[in-house]
């Protein structure tokens, strides 16, 4: 009896020591910090949204927040300034901000709705670049960065076998700073996704009228200003081949509207298809006419 006592501390002292092991090996399973760098490829961006899903799980609110907040660009304001033209540097941090929180909330939507499928993760390809901004018409007034800075596009597919395990696919723009990737906006970055209306059906191609260029959009209501002479809006009525055959005339510089009706007058809207569902179809649309400051 007198050796029972002490195999019952060392038993007890046996189990302390194991549950501390299993506690600290808990805390460290999390092993994907915001200091851990990755390649710049699609499998290096995989593998750092994979790390950040995989934190999700653990549902320690601190280490999620740090490893959403990994995603940012690093002193964004400084970046934005010293990259861009001064017009934009104060409107820029601010639009960023709200971008970010925005996407930032969609990786915690995507890990707490999913996460918990093992057959769940995220495919990460490489996606299609948009083309350069143009120089001339709406798109030349767009922010834009002053020197070259590399913005790599990717495609996120769920890996899941059943559809309800995972988003739908999605788009995402990224700069690769410091080892890791930094989103700054979905196909087009957050500064230009002014884009998504620009090169969208209600915009009409810039045209060169008396020296100026020239571009229309549809519910547009800009004033003339820094590199726009002068604006003219127009009502305007597009027939079932479609050309533009009514014009109305609602506001604008005299000396301009002529020339914008010619301009909506040349654009091409698209036929309408001969199906008895469209057979009563009207198009009016309000259209802003700009005439852009001729460049130097």
């Amino acid at each position: 009896m007198g050796c029972t006592y002490p195999i019952r501390l060392i038993i007890l002292l046996f189990y302390m020591f194991s549950a501390a092991m299993v506690a600290t090996q808990a805390q460290n399973a999390v092993v994907p910090t915001p200091q851990r760098t990755y390649p710049d490829s699609a499998e290096g961006l995989q593998a750092q949204i994979g790390d950040i899903i995989g934190i999700a799980r653990s549902s320690d609110q601190a280490a999620i927040r740090t490893a959403l907040d990994s995603l940012s660009v690093p002193n964004a304001d400084k970046w934005f300034g010293a990259h861009f033209d001064p017009r934009f540097r104060a409107q820029l941090p601010g639009d960023y901000a709200n971008v970010l929180s925005a996407y930032q909330s969609h990786v915690s939507w995507v890990a707490v709705n999913f996460a918990k499928f093992d057959d769940f993760a995220l495919k990460v390809e490489p996606s299609e670049m948009p083309k350069p901004l143009a120089d001339s018409g709406f798109e030349s007034l767009l922010p834009r960065p002053v020197d070259a800075v590399k913005i790599e596009n990717y495609r996120f597919t769920s890996t899941a076998s059943d559809p309800k395990h995972g988003p739908p696919s999605f788009v995402s723009s990224f700069f690769y700073i410091d080892g890791r990737f930094r989103f700054v906006g979905g196909t087009y970055p957050f500064w230009m996704e002014g884009l998504n209306g620009l090169r969208g059906p209600m915009s009409i191609p810039t045209a060169v009228i008396h020296g100026r260029t020239v571009q229309g959009i549809a519910f547009r209501k800009d004033q003339a200003g820094a590199g726009i002479d002068a604006i003219v809006q127009l009502k305007i009525s597009v027939g079932r081949t479609g050309k533009v055959d009514h014009i109305k005339v609602l506001s604008g510089d005299k000396a301009f509207v002529d020339d914008a009706k010619d301009y909506v007058k040349a654009a091409e809207f698209g036929p309408l298809p001969d199906i008895p569902q469209l057979a009563n179809a009207k198009r009016e649309w309000d259209f802003e006419i700009a005439f852009f400051t001729p460049k130097n």
